[in-house]
């Protein structure tokens, strides 16, 4: 079993670390899982047009995983905790995530890394800029093959929450999807004259 970690990248492809993970599983005759966690360490630095169009990607991401027979694995809290857990829970034998490399990421990804190893689960970290054309970075042709549905396992796929659920700043709590009509419009409105906070200091 892999365990795909979304963190930045919340899209099916391009995204190297779910192509590694497909790859694998296609190898190996296994199944993949996705997870997101929603890390309060990160949304608590987090403008309400930064979560509002994550909760829209997150929709977006869900409807591509049921369309295709599983569901993402969505959980509120520490990732140091839960990503293993989870791992643990449903008998993966590795984690897979793609690489981030702003300050606050290269600190979570350090505890991650030691509850992993702690708890005897393996990772991989892809590089999200990945040039390599092996097969393991080559989206599967047959998502559905490798896929699992998190109904097999004893893990809660969790809801999503409203953006009024994680910003109390947020002037209506409907999420909206990138590239729409609404998301545009709303980007406009936020942005006049509006200099946002980043989630790190290193910018990204």
């Amino acid at each position: 079993m892999q365990l795909h970690w979304h963190r930045r990248n919340l899209r099916p492809a391009p995204n190297p670390a779910l192509s590694t993970a497909f790859g694998a599983a296609e190898r190996n005759d296994s199944r993949v899982l996705p997870l997101f966690v929603l890390d309060d360490a990160i949304l608590s630095r987090a403008d309400v047009l930064r979560v509002a169009f994550m909760l829209g990607s997150l929709r977006a991401l869900r409807g591509w995983y049921r369309d295709h027979g599983s569901d993402l694995v969505i959980r509120h809290g520490d990732p140091t905790d839960l990503v293993g857990h989870t791992a643990v829970t449903v008998g993966a034998g590795r984690v897979v995530w793609n690489s981030d490399h702003s300050r606050l990421a290269r600190g979570r990804d350090r505890a991650v890394r030691r509850a992993l190893a702690r708890a005897g689960v393996a990772y991989t970290a892809v590089p999200e800029q990945s040039t390599e054309t092996e097969p393991s970075t080559t989206p599967v042709s047959d998502p559905e093959a490798y896929l699992a549905s998190p109904d097999t396992f004893d893990v809660e796929t969790g809801t999503l929450p409203r953006l009024s659920d994680l910003c109390e700043d947020a002037y209506d709590s409907a999420p909206l999807t990138a590239g729409t009509t609404a998301a545009r419009k709303r980007l406009r409105a936020m942005s006049n004259g509006t200099t946002y906070r980043r989630c790190d200091d290193d910018g990204r």
